[in-house]
């Protein structure tokens, strides 16, 4: 898909994100992009309260050639 996803690609959605459509309706607050739509419907069950905290370095040491 490009371009806006709109309520009219939902059949398109559920068949990518099976339950997607059915979590987007009974949002009481709706996400205002796609992105934050899928992140919400992947990050539901695992969310925790805290912060994470982001690694200070790289854990990669080779180089790519």
């Amino acid at each position: 898909m490009r371009g806006y996803i709109t309520e009219i690609d939902f059949d398109k959605v559920d068949e990518a994100f099976p339950g997607i459509v059915r979590y987007y309706r009974e949002l009481k607050d709706k996400p205002c992009t796609f992105l934050e739509l899928v992140w919400g419907f992947t990050h539901r069950d695992g969310v925790c309260p805290e912060t994470v905290p982001v690694a200070s370095k790289v854990a990669i040491g080779a180089v790519v050639r």
